[in-house]
């Protein structure tokens, strides 16, 4: 039996999850998701579900967000990573384990396929030029670093954005 459950849960005004991230880099450029109604970019990937291994979950992520199907080339990061919920989660204090995969495209492409954010927010995929990333609003914040410098090997960064 397939369980479709998000790695999450709630106590009180605390909110966890486990989640996947992709980095998607091509011809100078990073891949990243758009909120309309939050109003800033997100790396491209989600909640992982109950029984789910992270690479399934980040392929099944990348396809139902992209309509396309996309290759990892390694474990990249994990970010322990502390926030202040907005959106449908406005007054929690959120904390995600996000376990980053370095992704490879099949070349810098448009992605027209919008999808619905668990909150109900439109996204759509936009490719943000790596050189410019510092004039974006980019949450995780630590993933304007990691798109720059990319580790070589695999590593932990604590992020807090709270």
């Amino acid at each position: 039996m397939e369980m479709k459950h998000d790695c999450c849960f709630c106590i009180g005004k605390n909110w966890f999850r486990y989640r996947v991230g992709a980095i998607i880099i091509s011809e100078g450029h990073a891949l990243f998701s758009y909120g309309e109604k939050c109003g800033y970019y997100y790396t491209v990937g989600g909640g992982v579900h109950m029984g789910e291994s992270s690479e399934e979950a980040i392929i099944r992520e990348l396809y139902e967000e992209t309509g396309d199907e996309f290759v990892i080339e390694r474990p990249l990061c994990l970010i322990e990573n502390f926030f202040d919920g907005d959106g449908a989660l406005d007054g929690f204090d959120c904390h995600t384990i996000e376990l980053y995969y370095l992704m490879k495209p099949k070349g810098l492409k448009e992605y027209d396929k919008l999808s619905l954010t668990t909150g109900g927010d439109t996204e759509k995929m936009k490719w943000i030029p790596i050189d410019k990333a510092d004039e974006y609003d980019i949450r995780p914040s630590a993933a304007k670093e990691l798109i720059k410098n990319l580790p070589p090997h695999f590593t932990v960064i604590k992020n807090d954005d709270r």
